[in-house]
C-alpha cells in the first residue's frame, strides 16, 4: 500500500509540474484579463520575496483582486473546477482532518475517490505545502478542488467536528494556551466536586459521632441514634412553633411519629427523615 501511495503521489506531482510549466503565470493571466496592472503584480511579487505566501493570496489581501476573481483565474490556470461544497461534501470524510489543519490551510475534505484519493476543497490548489502536510497526515493522495474561502471557512465550522487534537495541537495552541486549558479543566473538576458536595449535603445532611451517639442533622433537625433501641429527634419543624425533643425505642415508633406529625414538617424535612430511616436505620426497608 505504501509503495502504491508513493508511486501515485510521484506521478501526480510530476504531472502537475509539467502541466504548470505549460501554463501562463498567475500574474500574466490577471493582467491579460484586465483584472490588474503589471505594476500591481510587480508590487505583489516584491512583497512575496523572502516569504512562502503565494502571489494570489498577497494580491487578494492587498485588495487588488477579489476572492471570486482569484478563484476564476486559478481555475483557468490549473484546469481545476470550482465546486459548491454542499453539493459535493460526504459525511464519511468529516473526521479525516482535524479542524486545526483545515483552518491552517483553509481546506476542507470533501469526499473519497477510488485508489486512495481524497478530494479536498482548497482556496489555492497550487499550495504544495498544504497538500504535502495533508497527505502525510492522512496517508492518502490529495486531489485539489477549488472553492470560495468564505464557503470553506463556514463549512469547517459547521461540518468538521472539534476534537482533542484541536485543543493540544502545538501549531495552534501555545504553551500559555495549554496551561490555561489545563487550569480550566482543573477548575471545572473542582467546581463539579464542590457542587456535588453541596447537593449531597443538601439532600443527606451531615453525620457526627458524639460520645457513642451517631447524630444525623439536616434542615434544622437532628436524629440521634445510640445502639438499637435509643433514638431521639431534636429540632424545629418547619410548620410548628415549638422545638422537638422526643425519644423513641424503635424505628417503627419514629416512623409512626413522623406520619402523625407530617404536616409540621416541610417536604425537605420529611424526605430527609425517611431517607435516614431507610438508608441508615433500617438498611433499605423504610419509606422513600
Amino acid at each position: 500500500m505504501c509503495d502504491i501511495y508513493m508511486k501515485e503521489r510521484s506521478v501526480r506531482l510530476q504531472h502537475n509540474f509539467q502541466e504548470r510549466a505549460m501554463q501562463k503565470r498567475l500574474g500574466e493571466i490577471l493582467v491579460d484579463n484586465g483584472l490588474t496592472t503589471q505594476d500591481k503584480v510587480d508590487e505583489g511579487l516584491r512583497v512575496q520575496v523572502g516569504g512562502n505566501r503565494r502571489l494570489g493570496y498577497i494580491l487578494l489581501k492587498m485588495g487588488v483582486i477579489s476572492g471570486d476573481q482569484l478563484l476564476d483565474v486559478l481555475s483557468q490556470q490549473m484546469a481545476v473546477p470550482i465546486i459548491t461544497i454542499e453539493n459535493e461534501f460526504s459525511k464519511d470524510v468529516a473526521a479525516v482532518l482535524p479542524r486545526y489543519l483545515c483552518r491552517k490551510y483553509t481546506v476542507l475534505p470533501v469526499s473519497k475517490g477510488s485508489n486512495n484519493i481524497l478530494n479536498i476543497a482548497m482556496m489555492d490548489p497550487s499550495d504544495n505545502v498544504a497538500i504535502s502536510d495533508i497527505e502525510n497526515y492522512t496517508g492518502m493522495v490529495v486531489k485539489p478542488m477549488l472553492a470560495r474561502e468564505n464557503d470553506i471557512s463556514a463549512a469547517i465550522a459547521s461540518l468538521i467536528p472539534f476534537s482533542a487534537n484541536d485543543i493540544f495541537n502545538p501549531q495552534v495552541y501555545g504553551r500559555a494556551a495549554k496551561i490555561a486549558t489545563s487550569v480550566a479543566i482543573v477548575l471545572l473538576l473542582v467546581v463539579g466536586w464542590a457542587s456535588y458536595q453541596y447537593i449531597d449535603k443538601e439532600l443527606h445532611g451531615t453525620v457526627k459521632e458524639i460520645n457513642g451517639t451517631t447524630a444525623y442533622s439536616n434542615h434544622d433537625l437532628i436524629l440521634g441514634v445510640e445502639g438499637k433501641d435509643k433514638i431521639s429527634l431534636l429540632g424545629h419543624g418547619a410548620y410548628t412553633k415549638g422545638f422537638y425533643s422526643v425519644n423513641f425505642t424503635s424505628v417503627e415508633a419514629l416512623k409512626t411519629f413522623i406520619e402523625q406529625k407530617r404536616k409540621n414538617f416541610s417536604d425537605k424535612q420529611a424526605d430527609w427523615l425517611y431517607w435516614v430511616i431507610k438508608n441508615r436505620l433500617t438498611g433499605g426497608s423504610g419509606k422513600t
